[in-house]
């Protein structure tokens, strides 16, 4: 199943074709040893910097360990641009839109931000970490969250 997600977020549209996204997809020890590792400097920089400053990222930590499937999503791309971002978002996008599909829960993970080096180090990429994807078969079904009106997020010029 991981395998149609990632083929999906391989048709979402790139800066110049660049094709910027690359994924690496841990299970099991893997996935365990790294996110033992995420959480260890989390914990550390807590100390340092105080838990109230450390917003979701314990929390998220904790969602990442639960889930079957943790995807480590990154940014190839070599120009610098931000279209090279957007390029990784539109790849994200597809890719859990294919979870829903599929019948899978699936969470963007930001929080792998608080530090980026322990993924880079631990997985030995010098690709820009772009987050992670926490993926898995839902143990809930929250109802949807709020969304804008169509006329909140839309102008017409004629």
């Amino acid at each position: 199943m991981i395998l149609k997600l990632i083929e999906a977020a391989r048709w979402a549209p790139s800066a110049k074709n660049g094709q910027q996204w690359r994924f690496t997809v841990l299970t099991g020890n893997s996935k365990k040893a790294l996110l033992d590792e995420f959480r260890g400097a989390l914990e550390k920089l807590s100390e340092k910097i105080g838990r109230k400053e450390m917003g979701s990222a314990l929390p998220s930590c904790s969602i990442m360990e639960k889930a079957a499937v943790l995807i480590v999503v990154w940014n190839a791309g070599t120009f610098g641009w931000i279209t090279e971002e957007h390029s990784v978002a539109a790849a994200v996008e597809h890719l859990l839109l294919k979870a829903h599909d599929l019948g899978l829960g699936g969470l963007w993970i930001g929080d792998v931000w608080y530090t980026p080096e322990v993924f880079s180090e631990y997985l030995k990429k010098d690709w820009k970490l772009f987050g992670a994807l926490s993926i898995g078969w839902p143990d809930e079904g929250p109802d949807p969250r709020p969304r804008k009106s169509v006329d909140e997020i839309v102008e017409f010029l004629r």
